[in-house]
């Protein structure tokens, strides 16, 4: 089973970006990066992927975060994780993204960090 479902909203200055579902990326499931450069190019920098309701990630959904993270910082913006399962922090310590990725247990939390720069 290959889907995701991405539900984005604002707060402040913090583009929050739901992800529900399974990210593994099928050729037809590339959709965060799209997402992304939207609000990209709509001049939004400050982006907190909320990872509460995904339900599976593998390697190739964890590309694709990393792949958000590389496009946004290069263009002088932020990405954050919240809500990150066990599963996903298990991966993210093994390929040692979790020092890259910030991560926080709570949305209010992220948010908070994030408007304090």
């Amino acid at each position: 089973m290959h889907w995701t479902d991405i539900h984005t909203r604002h707060r402040g200055a913090v583009t929050v970006i739901e992800l529900r579902g399974h990210l593994t990326l099928g050729d037809d499931d590339r959709r965060l990066m799209p997402e992304v450069s939207r609000w990209l190019d709509a001049g939004h920098r400050e982006f907190l992927l909320n990872l509460e309701h995904l339900s599976y990630v593998d390697s190739m959904g964890i590309g694709e975060m990393v792949g958000v993270y590389t496009r946004v910082r290069k263009l002088g913006g932020n990405v954050k994780l919240c809500h990150v399962s066990p599963r996903v922090q298990e991966i993210l310590i093994a390929t040692r993204l979790d020092d890259v990725l910030e991560s926080f247990g709570s949305e209010d939390d992220a948010v908070a960090r994030m408007t304090q720069r």
